[in-house]
């Protein structure tokens, strides 16, 4: 290259990403500039970013004379004005006699169209103009000049026909069609100088005709190559000369308006009259036949033969009303055949995008209903007027880079952080303007390719979201027509992770753009998408569609309470933004459901009650749903007391004996405090305490009076606290954020109902704050359920198997329970998938409450997931399938799980199993411990280790004979004597890096074993494992001091030898030098515990007295 003009092949395009040596390169080659300049540019590091800030004066300042300097500014400012000027790839004309779709184009890009004349009369011919050598004062004129010029060939000539202005040529030095896009500062002056220019230039008898066939000017966006916005747009104007219009007319035009005041004032000047013109299309331009009078008269007497020819041609392209199916395939396709989003086979959505149109927003209300999981957005302008500005006040969003999906943690973790299955995560795939700058498609691959396929794959992992139970929606709401578009790649990336097309929809609403996107797809990844696609529908069609797939019961607006009987609505994303609160609205369930038997069925076979089940027997024909004896007392009673306490956060516990009901209680009693409370259920009792507090607090504050003084209270129900120092952690964590926010009141503004297992049937000591639910009915009660019974058998012809709630029927007379799992366990078989997977599960349910199974794991361990997840998991149980259900697990992601349905019939199987099988706990252990199928990546495989973990070690402390070991360790160790410690060893397998199971190993081997080179060995593997713990520290020191304790109590009848003295005080230094460590590590621990939570005094007590040395009980 020797004046710029080029980029020579070794240099890169985008003069940014020159080196400093490529700098010095390029300036070499520039005429007139030495070697001496191009090296003094190399020396102050000039690479290519800097060369194009560069000035004259910058030059000057290092030493470059004026010449060399004047040379090097020119050349490097064509270079970048060729760059510009480069054209981009092929793509079509706005359609024609439209207004209002919503295609812009791309800088620089090529309209595959020719500039024509008329073909088929139907087909428009183009003109295009550059519009770029104008002045302001000469554009207007310009543009009036030329599409009268180009209106009234096409009316003579009988064609349809668009004429674009910001588009360039061969003869302009761009390419044929580039498009360049021109600014206009006032678009309603050009349709209104355009209209009346057509009044002055054409004959007053053709006014009217030349009106309707010359369309008012339209203005295509032109967006960046990177899909910003620009300033520019393409002027366009249709020429459409019906026949019923134009008839056997002939339009001629005068060269000015006879009418104008400019043109009077001409006409003195210049006393010659307007001339007369008629123009036609000749091939790809305009010519004018009114001086050839030959020519002239053959047009005119063939203007009636070409009247005919457009009326056939009219009637020839009239479109068919189309019979089309999409309504119905989309559908089917958006709900996997199930016709209803509510029961969709589809729990989570995933959808892909593009630059939007404002045109389309208000088409896309489906998106806020359908609250996808994540939507990856490649419009990086989407937060300024695109999607996510729409999306932002409708919904919770958190808004995410591609960067923050990279796995450089534990997979759930990640998900946790990115709050992926609670807020519709919104990732920029193309930067998002600010941080972050968008490139073109031609840069995208490289620069942010990597980072986007890292979120696709996150995305598909089976322990991120369900295995064939997601769709990925591909919305284009622009056209893709360039085969570097990164949605390409993002196509192919997803088609790749799903191992087809059966989890991908597509999405447009034109066929124009379905067809540039199917051959496009078609060529790249060699796949044929026409099934799963929609393109026949408006986005208007596809909102109206998908809207209607919601069942009745779906209710747009939801009301909380507020004082004397009035109601405020909630809004949607507060609503959402209480994402660790399930909140209980005035009316709740109100409009009906059409899937009533089914939600029943799940509540009497044992899961876990429903708002519907509430709502279901309050309906005309219904018995009332069955009140406990307790539920009047703590209503009219209990509740009313805690009111009248001067405090901002009141407690009250429910006590209640697994399976006897205490939740359900506890919901009813929300139930019916609904409109006099603002209710809600803690979704997860591992979430952040301090985060619920502040939901609380703004649920307690929602639209209510700024005098800090709520007129209705929150009642919060919390369920299955492991420790009640927790429960008085919320309660102190509400009363400040109350004092935070400034409420002020006399009586409690937030009631916690809590709702405690209880490891005894028996009563505890009556208080005023706590209430007891037993597992025994009385005679009211007993009747009560027989009447419930009499309505239940009416309507499901299978209450045989309502084991939930016929346990209680049967006042839980083990008689039942035992009768019921003889019966189901008949034909089990270890060596069958179905049968192991109950055990796990009958094991799991026993002793850790809360545990469940992902419906995903059971899936895959049972084989139903061969034809994307059409068979149901109870299927797969077979005759166990009664035993088993369904439920909702809130852990570090939310996902459907499968459990044992009432906590009696698992404490049976797991007795039945040894007696009737020969299935004992070990093995059941074991087999959960060494089956790696369990553990494979998979949706909730976190939450099993979390539950495996939790049965091997969690300890019943306040039974003292039984506080070394778990509750699991020391039945195995009843039921099989010595297999506890093959379970032990196999878990350390399982959990090698968690030094807590090498400590209980360790544990193991110097109480029960006496094996103290053992216990020494797991107690260093701890010790390696968590350096820092004193807890693991103290066992280290336990174990020396039980080998000394031991050596002692052998050898007490015998006299103590010098040797044995001396072995002795060096095992009693040992020892004390470990508990020295381990209180040396715990003071450390509590100061760091004091730093986060001054308060804590109770914890910092106990870690002290733990680390006393000899007088702990390990």
């Amino acid at each position: 290259m020797a004046e710029g003009g080029e980029i020579s092949d070794d240099l890169s395009t985008d003069i940014k990403d020159w080196s400093t040596d490529q700098v010095r390169k390029w300036i070499l080659r520039l005429n007139g500039v030495d070697e001496d300049v191009a090296e003094t540019l190399r020396k102050e590091e000039v690479n290519g970013a800097s060369l194009l800030l560069l000035d004259r004066t910058d030059l000057k300042d290092i030493g470059v004379s004026f010449g060399p300097a004047k040379l090097i500014i020119h050349a490097r400012d064509e270079l970048v004005e060729f760059r510009e000027k480069q054209p981009g790839n092929a793509c079509k004309p706005y359609p024609f006699g439209r207004n209002h779709d919503t295609y812009r184009y791309i800088e620089n890009n090529i309209l595959d169209t020719v500039e024509s004349g008329a073909s088929d009369f139907i087909e428009p011919c183009h003109e295009y103009k550059a519009f770029t050598q104008t002045t302001d004062e000469t554009k207007m004129e310009k543009f009036i000049q030329e599409v009268i010029r180009f209106a009234a060939a096409c009316m003579n000539s009988r064609t349809n026909g668009t004429i674009h202005f910001g588009i360039g040529d061969k003869q302009q030095g761009y390419s044929h069609g580039q498009i360049l896009g021109v600014v206009v500062e006032d678009k309603e002056a050009y349709a209104m100088e355009l209209k009346s220019a057509i009044d002055a230039h054409f004959e007053h008898k053709h006014k009217e005709a030349a009106q309707k066939c010359i369309k008012p000017p339209r203005f295509v966006g032109v967006l960046n190559r990177n899909m910003t916005s620009s300033d520019k747009c393409v002027i366009e104007v249709d020429i459409a000369p019906d026949s019923v219009i134009c008839e056997d007319n002939v339009y001629h035009t005068y060269t000015q308006s006879l009418n104008s005041r400019k043109n009077k004032k001409k006409a003195k000047e210049n006393p010659s009259s307007p001339e007369k013109l008629f123009y036609v299309r000749d091939g790809g331009s305009t010519r004018n036949l009114a001086k050839n009078t030959k020519e002239y008269e053959q047009f005119v007497e063939n203007v009636m033969k070409l009247s005919e020819l457009r009326k056939k041609a009219e009637e020839n392209h009239l479109s068919d009303i189309k019979s089309s199916t999409q309504g119905s395939r989309l559908a089917q396709m958006i709900t996997g055949g199930t016709l209803c989003l509510d029961k969709s086979r589809y729990e989570h959505y995933v959808v892909v995008t593009n630059k939007s149109h404002p045109r389309q927003l208000e088409s896309l209300g489906f998106l806020v209903e359908l609250n996808p999981t994540a939507v990856l957005d490649f419009d990086p302008e989407s937060a300024k007027h695109g999607l996510l500005k729409y999306m932002d006040p409708l919904s919770t969003v958190s808004v995410h880079s591609p960067a923050e999906y990279k796995i450089t943690e534990a997979v759930e973790d990640i998900a946790e952080k990115l709050k992926l299955t609670r807020s519709t995560s919104w990732i920029f795939c193309n930067g998002n303007g600010d941080h972050e700058q968008p490139c073109p498609f031609d840069k995208w691959l490289f620069s942010k390719g990597a980072s986007v396929r890292d979120v696709i794959s996150f995305l598909c992992r089976k322990d991120v979201l369900p295995n064939k139970r997601f769709l990925v929606i591909f919305l284009l709401l622009s056209a893709v027509s360039d085969r570097m578009d990164p949605l390409i790649e993002t196509f192919r990336a997803f088609l790749q992770e799903l191992g087809g097309m059966g989890q991908i929809l597509c999405i447009c609403d034109n066929e124009q753009g379905f067809t540039s996107w199917k051959n496009l797809i078609e060529a790249q990844c060699a796949t044929d998408i026409s099934d799963r696609c929609i393109y026949e529908l408006s986005f208007a069609e596809v909102n109206g569609t998908i809207l209607s797939l919601w069942s009745k019961n779906r209710i747009s607006s939801r009301f909380l309470p507020c004082g004397g009987g009035s109601k405020v609505l909630l809004d949607k994303k507060v609503q959402r933004s209480l994402d660790t609160l399930e909140v209980l609205c005035v009316n709740e369930c109100e409009g009906g459901n059409d899937d009533k038997i089914t939600i029943e069925e799940n509540f009497y076979r044992g899961g876990k009650v429903s708002w519907w089940n509430f709502y279901f027997s309050e309906q005309p024909g219904s018995t009332p749903f069955i009140k406990r004896d307790m539920f009047d007392f703590m209503k009219n009673t209990v509740i009313k007391e805690l009111c009248s306490l001067k405090k901002a956060c009141a407690l009250l516990n429910l006590k209640h004996v697994t399976g006897c009901g205490g939740t359900t209680l506890a919901m009813h009693l929300l139930w019916d405090h609904r409109e006099t409370f603002r209710c809600a259920v803690l979704r997860n009792n591992k979430a952040d305490l301090t985060e619920v507090s502040q939901q609380v607090v703004k649920l307690l504050m929602y639209e209510d009076h700024e005098e800090k003084s709520p007129m209705v209270p929150v009642l919060l129900m919390i369920d299955d606290f492991d420790d009640e120092d927790k429960v008085s952690d919320l309660q102190q964590l509400i009363e400040a954020e109350c004092v935070k926010k400034g409420i002020q009141s006399k009586s409690p503004q937030v009631l916690l109902l809590n709702c405690m297992r209880s490891q005894s049937s028996d009563p505890p000591e009556t208080t005023t704050d706590t209430v007891f639910i037993g597992n025994h009915l009385s005679e009211k009660e007993q009747k009560l359920f027989e009447e419930k019974l009499t309505e239940i058998e009416k309507t499901h012809k299978n209450a045989e198997t309502f084991y939930g709630f016929m346990i209680m029927k049967k006042n839980f007379k083990s008689e039942y329970i035992e009768s019921v799992v003889h019966n189901t366990l008949k034909s089990f078989n270890i060596n069958q998938s179905s049968s192991q997977l109950l055990a796990v599960l009958v094991l799991l349910n026993v002793y850790c409450k809360g545990s469940a199974l992902s419906v995903s794991l059971c899936e895959e361990f049972l084989g139903l997931q061969s034809a994307y997840g059409t068979n149901k998991v109870e299927d797969g149980f077979g005759k166990f399938s009664n035993l088993i259900g369904r439920c909702s697990v809130e852990s570090k992601v939310v996902f459907t799980g499968v459990k044992i349905i009432h906590s009696s019939i698992a404490k049976q199987c797991l007795h039945e199993l040894p007696t009737a099988h020969g299935v004992k706990r070990a093995d059941i252990t074991d087999l959960l411990l060494n089956t790696d199928k369990l553990y494979e990546s998979t949706q909730g495989r976190d939450k099993l280790l979390q539950d495996v973990r939790y049965i091997l070690v969690k300890r019943q402390l306040a039974v003292i004979d039984e506080s070394h070991f778990s509750p699991l360790i020391h039945d195995i160790a009843r039921e099989t004597p010595g297999l506890e410690e093959l379970v032990l060893e196999n878990a350390a397998r399982r959990f090698k890096n968690d030094a807590v199971i090498s400590q209980l190993l360790a544990r193991y081997y110097y109480l029960k074993k006496r094996d103290f080179s053992s216990a020494k060995i797991w107690a260093k593997q701890a010790r390696h494992l968590s350096k820092d713990s004193s807890y693991i520290a103290d066992t280290s020191a336990q174990v020396i001091k039980h080998e000394l304790k031991n050596a002692i109590e052998k050898n007490k009848e015998e006299p103590i030898s010098p040797n044995t003295l001396k072995e002795y005080l060096k095992m009693a230094q040992e020892a004390t030098e470990a508990f020295k460590e381990t209180q040396r590590l715990a003071k450390k621990e509590s100061i760091q515990r004091l730093s986060v939570k001054t308060d804590n005094n109770t914890q910092y007590v106990r870690v002290l007295g733990r680390s006393s040395g000899w007088s702990t009980h390990h």
